[in-house]
């Protein structure tokens, strides 16, 4: 059976849910049309020919970039990006470009979380007034004994955003102390569910988040960079746009805007940064894909984890298919993010020993079934487990 299946966009879990729909994008370019070339043959993983399909599946839906990576057995086998930066640009993507990759950055989060469990900074079992005792019988009662790991499995009834979450924007605090207001404000709100009920919630990454920098008085950014990117030397990825310099040095998200696209070069506030503001490039990925795909296959990674501690991240909660920053279907481990701009996805099979990371830097989820970007990772999934199989037969 093809565990590396292809997971439907009518029925992917997403996203950072919170997001900035206004912002500094110019209405600079309709739905891109361009000539479509002839189709190229699916062949096999490797053959140098994965640049072709990518064009075409970006020319087929529209899109003014994409770009996938291949893993099989820990290593690269193929990469590609193809498009532009910015619609009405001849700016080139390439494949060392960086990609927003939205709530991909979950499972970040809880690796990070992993790795305080084996410094012993924190347990599974911390609690939200473990770490925050001054709060015990402010906060709403039902948060107290709330632990890390329901927080980032989704089931700590906390509710899925924060409301006043776009008001930090524009803080003139340091992220910390946005991270502390929040928490303030987060932990006086009523539950959305019951605790144990699944409810996809950025506001509990949030909070995890937050939680982990009140225990090491270090702020989340420093922690995954120091932890996790220094770790798998993923030395071009970073925190929120990647064009941070506005001057197309890297991709432009885009906005769905009547038939066509709208570059905006925002994203959500700082404050969210553990639910999902991670960009980063086709190799970083695929050096963090490596690492979660050896784990799944019960090994250690020296350095970072060993196999029961990535056993952990990737054994759903109760009663759920979620497990610590990944969905676990059919032996398949994926998830996907978007802040509305970007679509990134990412699946891997510990069976067929391969990972693959598909992104674009454009976004029209509103559309459902025929949103462009969902069909050209679909599609795109599609080819490259064909290939894959072509090459290796499994």
């Amino acid at each position: 059976m093809n565990h590396l299946i292809r997971t439907s966009f009518i029925t992917v879990l997403f996203l950072l849910g919170t997001v900035l729909l206004t912002g500094c994008g110019s209405s600079d370019g309709k739905k891109i049309s361009e000539p479509l070339p002839v189709k190229p043959a699916t062949g096999q993983a490797g053959d140098g020919n994965l640049a072709d399909i990518v064009e075409y599946i970006r020319i087929d839906e529209g899109l003014p970039a994409l770009a996938a990576v291949l893993v099989y057995d820990g290593q690269i086998v193929e990469m590609a990006a193809t498009g532009t930066r910015k619609i009405n640009s001849t700016t080139a993507v390439t494949i060392d470009d960086k990609w927003h990759i939205g709530s991909l950055t979950k499972s970040m989060t809880s690796t990070l979380a992993a790795m305080l469990v084996q410094q012993g900074v924190l347990s599974w079992n911390t609690t939200i007034v473990d770490v925050y005792p001054e709060l015990s019988g402010v906060m709403n009662v039902n948060y107290e004994n709330i632990q890390i790991d329901q927080l980032l499995s989704h089931t700590s009834g906390m509710r899925a955003n924060l409301p006043s979450v776009n008001s930090y924007q524009n803080s003139s605090l340091d992220i910390e102390s946005q991270r502390q207001q929040m928490i303030e404000e987060a932990l006086m709100l009523s539950p959305e569910v019951n605790e144990g009920q699944f409810l996809y919630s950025n506001l509990g990454y949030m909070v995890a988040g937050a939680m982990m920098e009140r225990l090491t008085n270090t702020s989340w950014e420093t922690l995954i960079e120091n932890n996790l990117f220094n770790s798998l030397a993923m030395t071009s990825s970073g925190f929120g746009i990647p064009d941070v310099q506005d001057n197309l040095s890297q991709p432009v998200g885009h906005l769905s805007q009547g038939s066509g696209w709208q570059a905006n070069n925002t994203d959500n506030p700082a404050v969210m940064g553990p639910a999902g503001i991670v960009h980063s490039s086709l190799e970083d990925m695929a050096n963090y894909l490596a690492a979660h795909l050896a784990g799944a296959r019960g090994n250690d990674v020296s350095g970072l984890l060993t196999a029961e501690e990535f056993s952990k991240l990737h054994t759903p909660a109760d009663n759920s298919e979620y497990a610590l920053g990944w969905v676990i279907s059919e032996n398949l481990l994926w998830h996907n993010g978007s802040n509305t701009k970007w679509l990134a996805d990412v699946k891997i099979s510990p069976e067929k020993n391969a990972a693959i990371f598909i992104v674009t830097n454009a976004a029209d989820l509103q559309d459902g079934q025929n949103s462009s970007s969902y069909k050209a990772v679909d599609s795109l999934t599609d080819e490259l487990v064909k290939r894959l199989e072509a090459r290796y037969g499994n």
